[in-house]
């Protein structure tokens, strides 16, 4: 019990029972007619009060409680306290003044704080109804973890689409810079001036996956001229990317039409030629050795000295019909694989399974995942960020 409230009590039992300066100065023990009890009332003395222990014991009845219950007996309707008093038409004592009095101040100087202060005329809660108002506090703040850590699922899934989202919109973002790059650089010649509009078309895609998180950033913030500027520059952005796009698209389905139309003149004359080069083939004699064989017959012959006779000479033109025989096998070979599928063949199977979509609808679709995944995601992760900051530590 506090110094303040024990001096208020006190003062208060000292105003219901009528007690005397010098009697309520006394802290140990003053005796009173109790007036508790229909039997105490005609008896002298029969109530102690220790003001320093803050106690009262009816000695009659070996009743013994607090001051405080003692007030609250006291200023109860059904109280014997009229019978004390020696004018019944006395008015009845003012309440205390709950403000801090001169005598509060000096027992508690070190107060910063006005503590909690009861009118002592009002029931205290008993220690049943403490507890029961703690439970429900208890309660609550049991509900509100609960239902935080219900929500910690649903930021964590919410947090993983966000980050697929925002790699998955880089990604797209890197294809889009790459076309633009190749496109923007190709529409000049000068090596410094190509990297320079290479480099442009790289900032288009930057700032068309970044204006839209812009938009939404200023539009959250009620800034609508700022989003609305943004949103211009996020649109011009896009329309750079998608124009990129479309001309690098355009510029590479250009170019595998016209190898597929050279792969296809190129296999005609390749026929042509491989005809010729076996109608070759047919007038070489069948009988005709090996290039490894005459080449070691002639050595053998030179070795002997029998140059001079017509089989050595015979042996020589015969190493040179071997030698072109084995050069047309060679070109023959080639051209077979040639049309068989590989080199421009393969140009020309790989143009039938090219697929008929539209560089101009790609060029959007590339756009689309590129900004909107990418400011999708970052919006996201801007919301989760701000309803943790502003929701504080748990």
């Amino acid at each position: 019990m506090t110094d303040e409230r024990r001096l208020k009590e006190t003062q208060r039992v000292a105003e219901l029972l009528r007690l005397s300066d010098d009697a309520s100065q006394d802290l140990t023990d003053v005796r009173h007619a109790c007036p508790l009890h229909d039997d105490c009332v005609a008896s002298d003395n029969t109530l102690s009060l220790n003001f320093q222990a803050g106690t009262y014991t009816c000695t009659q009845y070996g009743e013994t409680g607090m001051l405080r219950d003692l007030i609250r007996k006291l200023e109860s309707p059904r109280s014997h306290l009229p019978a004390l008093l020696d004018d019944a038409d006395a008015p009845p004592p003012a309440p205390i003044d709950v403000e801090f009095s001169e005598v509060t101040r000096a027992v508690n100087p070190v107060l910063k704080t006005p503590p909690q202060v009861y009118e002592l005329h009002e029931r205290l809660p008993s220690p049943e109804e403490i507890k029961a108002e703690r439970e429900i506090r208890l309660a609550e703040i049991r509900a509100e973890r609960k239902e935080r850590r219900k929500g910690q699922g649903e930021k964590t899934i919410v947090a993983l689409l966000a980050l697929i989202f925002v790699i998955a919109g880089l990604m797209a973002a890197g294809l889009s810079g790459f076309a633009n790059y190749q496109a923007f650089a190709s529409t000049v010649t000068d090596p410094l001036e190509s990297m320079i509009w290479g480099a442009a078309g790289i900032i288009a895609a930057i700032v068309s996956f970044g204006g839209f998180t812009f938009v939404y950033w200023h539009a959250a913030n009620k800034r609508m001229w700022e989003s609305l500027r943004s949103l211009v520059f996020a649109l011009v952005g896009a329309g750079a990317s998608i124009l990129g796009t479309q001309i690098y698209i355009s510029s590479n389905n250009l170019t595998a039409a016209a190898e597929v139309s050279s792969a296809a003149t190129n296999r005609d004359v390749l026929e042509t030629q491989l005809a010729d080069w076996r109608r070759q083939l047919e007038g070489i004699p069948p009988e005709t050795r090996s290039v490894e064989g005459l080449k070691a017959y002639i050595a053998e012959v030179e070795r002997v000295g029998r140059t001079e006779q017509k089989p050595y000479r015979d042996a020589q033109n015969e190493l040179g019909l071997a030698r072109r025989r084995d050069d047309l096998n060679a070109k023959i070979e080639a051209a077979n694989a040639e049309l068989l599928g590989q080199g421009s063949g393969n140009i020309l199977l790989q143009a039938e399974q090219r697929a008929a979509l539209p560089s101009w609808l790609f060029a959007v679709l590339l756009e689309l995942f590129s900004s909107q995944a990418t400011s999708i995601g970052l919006v996201a992760l801007l919301i989760l960020t701000g309803r943790r900051k502003s929701a504080g530590p748990d």
